[in-house]
């Protein structure tokens, strides 16, 4: 499946949900305020924008953001599937098809190896999901028998350390067993406390409502974030863009795709060029991407700091430093003083401003959902 490259472009660019993107923080050679000037300040918005009717926009969603008891029950069940439960069966001799409850531990050059050593593990035997040879070594055998597995780990092993080494692993059989179905209405306290005990449900009940809980925040996420887009959407149809301010989009797209290849680089260690290649896009398709992505981002950014101006919004000291710490947080910046370096403070100051704008045209929408949104 294709992916949506600009969700990671999207990710790169963490200064601001509505900014643009910045330079290269080691390799940029320009001070700050050049870049701002030239990539982001060097235009007067107010002379692109026609600004329609922003106050009292109609949005409507069709979705219903309340969760049901159907909405728990499917996602427990879902949960549940995860989680196998299991019975001691009678059987004592091991045969393929069966599921072995084993204790093991992994030996390289006579030493334990990391992540080779486990308790209890449920195996079934066939399955191949241990390496070539362990769980034919194991057929025949009996419970409560010690097994001593002289293997070779394949040479593409995703482990280097591991990759065609010769290993031992001395497995103990413990016992057989057979898997349980677990549902909604038959789990009980003791399967939750089992499975479930470190994220903190010990019964049925604890379960439901913690599940119910994570759904609410949610839908309650899910609500918020569909709101903004559908209020952002209809600003932009009642808002018109008359033209843009020559060379910023041309600036931002160019700062953008190098962004992106600094970020392909130092996650995957791979140049772009590769990295298109892997994600099944076409460097024609990826162009259209990203420059359908920072063409939005502009032109939004050029009606919100229209709509700021007008209304004459202002930078509140107390709002603004609080902004400026969960761009800090969520952005991976080390500091003020680093964020301040990437894109200098005017253009934070003004995304900042940008965002009470929207705020403010969010708070003045009138909003309706599900069967109300249905009826309008």
């Amino acid at each position: 499946m294709k992916k949506k490259l600009v969700m990671l472009l999207a990710a790169v660019c963490a200064a601001s949900l509505l900014g643009g993107c910045g330079t290269d923080k080691k390799d940029n050679k320009k001070t700050s305020k050049e870049n701002k000037e030239t990539a982001y300040m060097n235009y007067e918005a107010s002379e692109y924008v026609t600004l329609g009717e922003y106050k009292g926009l109609k949005v409507s969603l069709d979705s219903n953001y309340e969760v049901t008891e159907e909405d728990v029950k499917n996602s427990v069940e879902g949960l549940l599937s995860t989680y196998p439960a299991y019975e001691d069966s009678d059987k004592t001799n091991v045969e393929k098809g069966d599921i072995v409850d084993i204790d093991y531990e992994g030996l390289k050059d006579g030493e334990a190896f990391e992540g080779g050593t486990a308790k209890g593990a449920k195996l079934e035997i066939g399955s191949n999901s241990f390496i070539e040879g362990f769980e034919d070594g194991l057929i025949g055998k009996n419970v409560g028998e010690k097994v001593a597995l002289d293997l070779t780990f394949p040479k593409d092993y995703q482990n280097k350390d591991l990759a065609g080494k010769a290993v031992v692993f001395n497995v103990t059989i413990n016992k057989i067993v057979t898997e349980k179905d677990i549902t909604y209405d038959t789990m009980t306290d003791e399967y939750v406390e089992a499975n479930f005990s470190t994220s903190g449900f010990k019964t049925v009940e604890d379960l439901k409502n913690g599940m119910k809980d994570q759904l609410t925040a949610s839908k309650a996420n899910s609500k918020e974030t569909d709101t903004q887009n559908a209020v952002l959407k209809k600003l932009k149809e009642v808002c018109k863009i008359k033209s843009l301010p020559d060379g910023v989009l041309d600036q931002r797209i160019k700062e953008y795709k190098e962004q992106m290849a600094k970020a392909v680089k130092e996650n995957y260690n791979i140049e772009m060029e590769e990295y298109l290649k892997n994600t099944n896009t076409t460097q024609k398709e990826f162009d259209k991407q990203v420059k359908e992505y920072m063409q939005e981002n502009l032109e939004m950014e050029m009606i919100l700091n229209t709509i700021a101006d007008k209304e004459k919004i202002k930078v509140d000291e107390e709002g603004y430093k609080e902004y400026l710490a969960n761009v800090v947080k969520n952005g991976g910046y080390e500091n003020e003083e680093e964020l301040m370096k990437e894109y200098g403070e005017d253009y934070v100051k003004n995304i900042y401003r940008n965002n009470k704008a929207m705020d403010m045209v969010r708070k003045n929408a009138k909003v309706s959902y599900g069967e109300a949104a249905t009826e309008e």
